[in-house]
C-alpha cells in the first residue's frame, strides 16, 4: 500500500511518467519471481533517468542522496499547490530508502529473472533480459539493457581503434609544413591545430575538441587535405569522405563553414597532383547522422549497420557533443574496419538531449593532455612542436594520444570580456586564478567592460540585467522597462526590413537580407514552460513588439515577421530539425496575389519559400532554448535565467549560451543565489563509459 501511494505521489509531481509505469507493469507481468519494492524503484529510476540524460542508475549515489535522484523541482503547471504532496512523497521515500544498504539492494536486484548480473569485464557477453546490473567497474550500475549494450559497443570500438596507429611517410612532413606556413617553430609555443592534424592523421579514431573560434573547422579541413594529398601522391583514387552532424542546422552550418574555408585555404601541390585537384577532393556537402545511417520507418534500426557498413574511408562528425550514446553506438557499428572516425566538438558544451554525454566523457582529460613520452618524441620529429611538461604523462591512455584540445580562440579576444566570462563559468577562473566569489567576479567583469566601452565610446560587449519575478503584473507586462526596450530594439533590426518589404529588390534578395538580419539578435532561455521559459517569453515578446508597432495587431498563428524553427526533419521540403525561417508576404508573379510564405536559407540554392500550411512541426522562436541554439551563432545573444532554482541551470548551459554570441552577450537573472548555483553546478550523468576505456 505504501508503495502504491508513493507511485501516485510521484505521478502527481511528474517524477515518473506513464511510460515508466507501463514498463514497471510489464515487468510485474513478465517476471516469474516477485519484484520487490526496492527493485521496482530501481526499474522506475532506470526508465525515468534515461529521459533525463542518464545512461544508468548509480545505486550507491542514489543511496547517498536519494532526494536528488528521485525528486525534481516542483513545476506547478496547472496552478495547483502540490507542496504538501511533495513533502509527503519525500518523507515516504526517505523512510523506504534509509534502511536500505547497497549490498541488500544489489542482492534484491540481481535475484530477479528480469536482470542480468555482470560482475566481470567480458566484451563478448550477450544479454537477453530487460535490465543489467553491472558491478564489474567497482560501481553498482543498473541499466536498461539497450543502453548497456550501446555503452559496451562504443567502449570496445574506442579501445580497439585508438590503439591502432599507422606510420606516416616522410612526405607527410613536407605537406604539413605547406598546410601550416608561417614563422619558424618555437620551443615555447605549440601550434595545437598542427598537433591535432598530425595526431589525427596517424589515428583510426581521433578527437579534436576546443571552444568557439579555436579553429576546429579549419583544422579538420587541413587534416582532410593532408589525408587526400597522401592518397593522391601514391597515384590512388581520392578517399571517400563523409561529413555529418547531429542536426540539419549543424549540417548546414558545417557546409557553409567548410565551403568558406576551402576557398581561403592554400593547398600544396605534388608530383601526382596540384592544389586545385586537392581542393576538389575535399567534400563540402554535410548530412545529418540520421540520413547517413538511413533510418528505417517506424523502427529504431538503420539501413547501415555491421553487415551493411557505410561506404566511406573517412567519416567526420561535427558538433559531436550533441550526439547521444545510442546514436554514437549505431554509428560506430556501421563503420567498416578500414574507416577512420574523426569527432569534432566542444567538450564543455551542453551534452545531448538524449541519454549520455559521450564527447564529454571521451574528452574528460583532454585539457591535461596526458601525452606519452613516445608521442612527444614523434611530434617533435613530425611537426617540430615541443609539448610543455604539464601535458605529458607516463600513464596516458591510447585515446589521449589521439585526442587534441585546441586552446586559442580566434573569435573572442583573449582577455576580452566575453572570453573572461566564458572562462569564469567554464573553468572557474578569474584573471587566471580560481574564483572564490563567482557572482562577485562576474559583476567585476561587467563593470570593467562598461568602463572600457565608455572610454572607447562603443556599446558594451557584455551587459547584465536584473529582472525580478513578477508580483501581480499581467502576463505581458512584467519585464523591467530597460529590458523590454532592449528586446524590442534587438528584434527591430530584422522587423524593420520586413515592414519595408522588397521595395525595388528581388524578393529572394530581400528575404536573404531579412534572414541575415534575424541572426543579429536572439533571446535564449533555460526552460520550455512557465513565464521565464519559451512559452511565456514568446507571448511576452510578441505583445511587446505589437505595442511597439513592429508586429501586426492580429490574433492569428501566422503573420509577417514570425520567426520559426523546424522541430522535425522534413526530407520532402528539404528542411531539417533546427532550420530557422521567417514568415514573409510573398507575391506570386503568375497570379499577382500576395500570400504569406516562410523563407528559409537554402545555401547555394538561395531562398526556399514554403507555404505555412505545409509546415507540420515548427515553433515560434523569439525565445529559443539554449539546447536548441547549439550549432548557431548570433551577433548579440541574450540569456535569461529564471528566479527559481532548477537542475537544468548548470555551468554547461551558461557556457553554451555565452559562446553563442559573436560580438555581444547580455545575461538576465532574477536571483543572485540561483545565478551562483548555475555558475557552479556541473552536469553529472550516470554512466560507465569512462571506466570502460
Amino acid at each position: 500500500m505504501a508503495m502504491h501511494k508513493l507511485i501516485q505521489q510521484a505521478q502527481q509531481l511528474h517524477i515518473v511518467r506513464d511510460v515508466d509505469l507501463a514498463l514497471l507493469d510489464l515487468m510485474y507481468r513478465r517476471g516469474s519471481n516477485t519484484i520487490s519494492d526496492n527493485l521496482a524503484w530501481a526499474m522506475l529510476l532506470a526508465s525515468r533517468h534515461s529521459a533525463m540524460g542518464h545512461v544508468c542508475v548509480d545505486l550507491g549515489a542514489v543511496l547517498a542522496d536519494p532526494l536528488t535522484y528521485f525528486c525534481l523541482p516542483l513545476e506547478d503547471l496547472d496552478g495547483r499547490d502540490l507542496g504538501t504532496v511533495k513533502r509527503a512523497f519525500e518523507a515516504g521515500l526517505q523512510g523506504m530508502i534509509k534502511p536500505l544498504s547497497l549490498s541488500q539492494w544489489i542482492e534484491e536486484i540481481s535475484s530477479s529473472d528480469t536482470v542480468t548480473l555482470v560482475d566481470k569485464v567480458d566484451p563478448q557477453r550477450r544479454v537477453d533480459t530487460p535490465f543489467v546490473l553491472d558491478i564489474s567497474q567497482s560501481q553498482a550500475l543498473f541499466y536498461l539493457t539497450r543502453y548497456w549494450q550501446c555503452e559496451q559497443r562504443l567502449a570496445n570500438f574506442i579501445s580497439q581503434r585508438s590503439q591502432a596507429t599507422q606510420d606516416l611517410p616522410a612526405q607527410a612532413i613536407e605537406l604539413l609544413e605547406a598546410l601550416f606556413p608561417g614563422p619558424e617553430k618555437s620551443a615555447v609555443t605549440v601550434d595545437w591545430q598542427r598537433v591535432a592534424v598530425a595526431l589525427s592523421a596517424r589515428s583510426h579514431c581521433a578527437i579534436i575538441t576546443g571552444g568557439p573560434g579555436t579553429g576546429k573547422t579549419t583544422t579538420v579541413l587541413r587534416l582532410l587535405a593532408l589525408l587526400q594529398a597522401l592518397q593522391l601522391a601514391q597515384g590512388l583514387a581520392p578517399l571517400h569522405i563523409k561529413l555529418a552532424a547531429p542536426t540539419g542546422k549543424a549540417a548546414t552550418r558545417l557546409n557553409a563553414s567548410i565551403a568558406n574555408n576551402l576557398q581561403q585555404q592554400t593547398f600544396p601541390s605534388g608530383a601526382q597532383f596540384d592544389g586545385d585537384q586537392l581542393r576538389a577532393a575535399i567534400p563540402t556537402e554535410a548530412t545529418t547522422l540520421h540520413r547517413l545511417l538511413g533510418p528505417i520507418a517506424n523502427s529504431r534500426r538503420f539501413r547501415q549497420h555491421a553487415n551493411n557498413p557505410i561506404a566511406a574511408d573517412v567519416v567526420v562528425v561535427d558538433e559531436a557533443s550533441m550526439v547521444d550514446l545510442e546514436m554514437m553506438a549505431n554509428l560506430v557499428q556501421a563503420l567498416d574496419q578500414h574507416t577512420r572516425l574523426i569527432l569534432i566538438g566542444d567538450k564543455d558544451q551542453l551534452a545531448s538531449v538524449e541519454a549520455g554525454s559521450v564527447l564529454g566523457e571521451l574528452c574528460a582529460d583532454a585539457g591535461a593532455g596526458h601525452y606519452l613520452p613516445a608521442t612527444q618524441t614523434w611530434l617533435q620529429h613530425f611537426t617540430g612542436d615541443h609539448l610543455p611538461k604539464p601535458y605529458l604523462s607516463a600513464q596516458g591512455s591510447s585515446l589521449a594520444q589521439a585526442t587534441t584540445m585546441l586552446r586559442v580562440s580566434h573569435r573572442f579576444q583573449q582577455g576580452g570580456s566575453i572570453h573572461a566570462l566564458a572562462s569564469l563559468v567554464n573553468e572557474g577562473l578569474y584573471q587566471g586564478q580560481p574564483t572564490l566569489l563567482p557572482v562577485q567576479d562576474l559583476h567585476a567583469i561587467v563593470a570593467q567592460e562598461t568602463l572600457l566601452a565608455k572610454h572607447k565610446k562603443r556599446t558594451p560587449q557584455l551587459q547584465l540585467f536584473y529582472q525580478p519575478p513578477p508580483v501581480k503584473a499581467s502576463m505581458h507586462s512584467w519585464l523591467e522597462p530597460q529590458l523590454a526596450a532592449k528586446l524590442c530594439s534587438g528584434y527591430s533590426t530584422y522587423l524593420h526590413l520586413v515592414q519595408q518589404g522588397p521595395l525595388d529588390q528581388d524578393q529572394d534578395v530581400w528575404a536573404q537580407a531579412v534572414l541575415a538580419a534575424h541572426t543579429s539578435f536572439q533571446l535564449l532561455v533555460a526552460l520550455r514552460q512557465g513565464q521565464w521559459g519559451v512559452a511565456g517569453m514568446n507571448a511576452t515578446i510578441e505583445h511587446l513588439l505589437q505595442q511597439a508597432d513592429l508586429l501586426p495587431q492580429i490574433d492569428t498563428e501566422w503573420y509577417a515577421g514570425r520567426p520559426v524553427m523546424v522541430s522535425r526533419n522534413d526530407y520532402h521540403l528539404k528542411l531539417m530539425n533546427g532550420d530557422m525561417g521567417v514568415c514573409l508576404p510573398y507575391k506570386d508573379d503568375s497570379t499577382g496575389t500576395e500570400l504569406l510564405r516562410v523563407a528559409f536559407n537554402a545555401g547555394a540554392e538561395g531562398v526556399r519559400w514554403v507555404l505555412p500550411s505545409r509546415l507540420r512541426a515548427v515553433e515560434t522562436v523569439f525565445a529559443l532554448t539554449v539546447h536548441k541554439s547549439q550549432g548557431s551563432e548570433f551577433k548579440h545573444t541574450m540569456l535569461m535565467l529564471p528566479a527559481q532554482t532548477n537542475p537544468v541551470l548548470t555551468k554547461e548551459l551558461l557556457y553554451t549560451g555565452i559562446t553563442r554570441a559573436r560580438q555581444c552577450f547580455s545575461l538576465i537573472y532574477g536571483d543572485e543565489q540561483v545565478l551562483e548555483q548555475a555558475m557552479t553546478r556541473q552536469v553529472t550523468r550516470a554512466s560507465g563509459l569512462a571506466k570502460r576505456l
